[in-house]
């Protein structure tokens, strides 16, 4: 016999929960997580003149370094999605963050790339789950329409995880070493392992009786779904790009190109992060606004994506410290776009299938991100270096062409979706419209 449902681990509160109460107690302690997620993903960025000089990395080292955490974290979406859909997102979570807390310990310590590589794959395994759990808690505590909204307000919080990384981790490094800087990152993840222990609830429909099998199975099903394929493909490549430049190669670029010094760097780095934010909560609430116009969500992170590429080219160019800082500012804002995608894709599948089709799509944009973070850094690497380690512009020019390049085929998908097309006033009731 089935226990009582108010002594049943996976029991929902015996009274409804205000929206208040779900954004408080619910989305915020998981958007948390995606606060910790984006500052260890980006603190490289700040970090690498650092590991440059204790560790002897070179441009090649530096990428697969960093992209070891977006490799690990690609390896772990398909069994994280199925276990979010199986478990729910509290039980998912909680010991992930005990392992991304982990592997910042054994980065703070690692005397070796090796060491440090081991370390950083650790890191991006722990935080594999943050924005996909959050996204699954949303779609249980939430309705359907409100997941654009939801996805951006997730977003900026991890946008904040990126402004943590910049200036105030820059002061960190000053004031403490950037050893004990990542010890404090652990540590902030194991805070907020506490505080979902301590705070979120379980949903009465987080536990799933499907068997892994049949969830294998499902996994196969999304990838040979179209509408799924229509959905993720147009920002693939976006995506990635925007987390390899966004997570490492923009500070090398302000300090190469814009003729920025690392404070001042840091500094843009910041405000990039801002406008991160900014954007997140802008693009959100416009796609949330003139979706009761019958604009569809595609058509609104498109128009981003093409603002985002219009940026990588104006990179391109000479720069002074200026322009620079422009640039990096509205290449944060405008490829913040291009995230609203992961609410599109949820939208493509049924509820049951949240997790799963949003760590399908999260595999395939972070191994983009793996493979552009680390082939940036190899092409870059193909110019020789100045006494001070710095790469002349013509580096950079070559990497983000090649980054364009691979974004011009999703552009095109879009724009033959025809997405200045208007959304049915009144969408039946088939996930393939939702977008």
């Amino acid at each position: 016999m089935s226990p009582p449902a108010a002594t049943r681990p996976d029991a929902r509160p015996t009274r409804p929960l205000a929206l208040a109460e779900v954004l408080l107690g619910v989305l915020l302690p998981f958007s948390l997580a995606h606060f910790v997620s984006y500052l260890y993903r980006n603190v490289n960025t700040v970090v690498y003149p650092d590991l440059v000089r204790d560790i002897g990395l070179d441009a090649s080292g530096l990428g697969l370094l960093t992209g070891a955490y977006m490799g690990a974290f690609a390896l772990a979406q398909l069994p994280v999605g199925m276990a979010l859909d199986r478990y729910g997102p509290r039980r998912v979570q909680l010991p992930m963050l005990c392992v991304a807390a982990l592997g910042g310990l054994l980065f703070a310590r690692a005397q070796s790339f090796e060491g440090l590589l081991v370390a950083r794959a650790l890191i991006g395994l722990g935080v594999s789950a943050s924005l996909m759990a959050a996204i699954k808690a949303s779609s249980l505590w939430l309705p359907a329409h409100r997941l654009p909204l939801s996805t951006a307000v997730l977003l900026a919080v991890g946008g904040l995880g990126a402004m943590a990384s910049t200036a105030p981790m820059q002061w960190a490094i000053d004031t403490v070493g950037w050893r004990a800087g990542f010890v404090g990152i652990a540590a902030g993840a194991l805070a907020v392992a506490v505080l979902i222990a301590v705070r979120v609830p379980e949903h009465t429909a987080s536990p799933s009786d499907t068997r892994l099998s049949d969830m294998v199975r499902s996994v196969g099903h999304i990838y040979c779904n179209g509408a799924f394929w229509r959905a993720a493909a147009c920002t693939l490549m976006a995506n990635g790009a925007y987390m390899a430049i966004q997570g490492l190669w923009l500070g090398p670029w302000l300090r190469d190109v814009g003729h920025l010094s690392r404070g001042d760097a840091a500094q843009v780095l910041f405000w990039g992060a801002a406008g991160m934010v900014a954007g997140s909560l802008a693009w959100g609430g416009l796609t949330d606004r003139l979706q009761r116009h019958r604009v569809r969500p595609v058509t609104v992170c498109g128009l981003g994506m093409l603002a985002f590429m219009v940026c990588q080219g104006l990179m391109l160019l000479p720069q002074s410290p200026g322009s620079a800082t422009v640039l990096a500012v509205a290449l944060s804002v405008t490829g913040t776009a291009c995230a609203m995608n992961y609410a599109i894709v949820a939208q493509t599948l049924p509820p049951q299938l949240t997790g799963r089709a949003s760590t399908s799509f999260n595999l395939l944009i972070f191994l983009a991100a793996f493979g552009l973070q680390w082939g940036l850094g190899g092409v870059i690497g193909q110019w020789t270096p100045a006494s001070d380690g710095s790469y002349p512009q013509a580096a950079y020019r070559a990497a983000w062409c090649l980054a364009l390049v691979l974004q011009l085929p999703g552009a095109l998908l879009w724009l033959g979706q025809r997405p200045w097309q208007r959304a049915a006033r009144h969408t039946p009731a088939h996930h393939e419209t939702l977008a």
